[in-house]
């Protein structure tokens, strides 16, 4: 029985040193684990800017590859830093010993805002809110120009009509705004 495992152990000493020898993997070779220690949390919703991510491994003397968006993996060291566009992003890190990489990389997931598209789009909710504001109050105001002109003194008649003429001045502006804040998120987003 101690032959069996003193020949075992040969055995298993020669093939370690054959596969180092030849660049090789051992065949037991245990394959790290990766942990990302900090940088934004998973689904983060952030403003522009660099994002930096700092991550270990559970076995010393391990290297490390990043991938940022489903590129392929690549060198990196701890900390990653990234100035990434607005959209979503995914980073994935993974520890390298001994040729053998990890089998689950550790990822994060985020979302760099895209200000400008983001306000481009609030002014124009502001616009059109106005602009149908506007759009009741002309309703309201044609019904009065229409009884000034049946029933009405020639003064309530000319107050009616500068209050139709001054509802679409400000109707044509709210329009206007809508136009800008379309033009404003083709530009941006």
């Amino acid at each position: 029985m101690l032959r069996l495992t003193v020949r075992s152990a040969a055995v298993a000493f020669v093939s370690v040193a054959l596969c180092v020898g030849l660049g090789a993997t051992p065949a037991f070779a245990v394959a790290p684990e990766t942990t990302i220690t900090s940088g934004p949390a998973n689904g983060a919703v952030l403003l522009p800017g660099p994002v930096s991510y700092t991550f270990t491994s559970d076995q010393g003397g391990a290297t490390f590859e990043c991938s940022v968006d489903n590129s392929p993996f690549a060198a990196c060291t701890s900390p990653a830093t990234y100035d990434l566009p607005p959209n979503g992003h995914l980073f994935k890190v993974r520890a390298v010993v001994a040729g053998v990489p990890d089998a689950t990389p550790a990822q994060r997931i985020w979302t760099i805002r895209n200000v400008p598209c983001e306000q481009a789009g609030e002014a124009y909710q502001v616009a059109q809110a106005k602009f149908f504001v506007q759009q009741q109050k002309l309703v309201r105001a044609k019904k009065q120009l229409h009884r000034a002109h049946s029933h009405g003194t020639a003064a309530q008649f000319q107050h009616a009509k500068n209050k139709v003429r001054h509802i679409k001045t400000k109707i044509k502006h709210y329009e206007d705004a809508m136009d800008a804040a379309i033009a404003q998120e083709y530009a941006v987003c």
